[in-house]
């Protein structure tokens, strides 16, 4: 009787901290069959597919309360999830129609990750990614009944990262990361018409291709990662070049930036 009382309790300890890995920028997910609901995401580990995780960022749903309709999804599917190695790819996509601000302009946004950690120990894991994000746009304008523009636009920047997490003890975690966003490269092209009279129209086409200095950098981050049962909080402070969620692109001065989260798995 009192082996099986304490078979229980340590089922019931392991239960309770199995999952409380940091998935985050990590090739872990949400366990099979569960929800992860909190600040920013909601995500589920689809149940029957063993490895593959779907999920949406919530905050820019708000936008709809300002009349911009949007919408993001995204997937993430272990290759390989092994004792010490695992291994997942990612697929997102976003969408925003401005057009309903009196904006002529729609924006498409698929990043593509490919995520790696390895357990070096029991309290040690290093962890390292790779995103290529690319965005486009287009849209229109008209200054007056004479002159019409449309055009469209294209951008695309590389991110990698890599990550070492420290286990302190039961629950508690620290998160180091080093991110550098490598390269930004941006296309554009556009067509302008001009009314000059009722018998006369000129045509101009444009088209070009720029690498944005501004928008490549660095930074670091520290976070504290705490996991009991159900409940998730995420804590830290990181300098440099911020990366924006969703759109993946960073911000083009370094500054301080913090880092929260607060999300349940049930």
């Amino acid at each position: 009787m009192k082996s099986l009382v304490v078979s229980l309790v340590l089922a019931i300890s392991a239960t309770a901290h199995a999952d409380d890995r940091i998935t985050d920028d990590l090739p872990y997910k949400v366990p099979e069959g569960h929800v992860r609901a909190g600040l920013w995401k909601l995500q589920y580990g689809v149940h029957g597919v063993r490895g593959l995780e779907i999920g949406t960022y919530t905050l820019p749903y708000a936008s709809w309360g300002f009349g911009v309709k949007s919408g993001n999804g995204h997937v993430k599917y272990q290759i390989h999830d092994g004792a010490r190695f695992t291994a997942a790819a990612g697929l997102g996509v976003a969408y925003v129609d401005l057009r309903g601000i009196d904006i002529d302009a729609q924006i498409a946004i698929v990043p593509i990750q490919l995520l790696g950690a390895y357990r070096l120990s029991d309290r040690f894991t290093l962890g390292a990614g790779m995103m290529l994000t690319s965005i486009s746009g287009e849209g229109a304008y008209n200054e007056d009944d004479r002159t019409d523009f449309r055009g469209a636009v294209a951008a695309s920047n590389a991110q990698s990262w890599l990550s070492l997490t420290t286990k302190i003890s039961r629950g508690w975690s620290l998160y180091f990361e080093t991110r550098a966003i490598s390269a930004t490269e941006a296309i554009g092209d556009g067509d302008v018409t001009h009314m000059i009279d009722d018998r006369t129209q000129v045509d101009v086409s444009l088209t070009g291709n720029a690498s944005i200095d501004e928008l490549q950098g660095a930074s670091v981050l520290l976070a504290a990662h705490w996991a009991r049962e159900r409940f998730r909080l995420r804590l830290g402070l990181g300098y440099g070049n911020m990366n924006v969620p969703v759109v993946n692109f960073v911000v083009p001065a370094a500054i301080p930036y913090p880092e929260l989260d607060i999300y349940w798995v049930f």
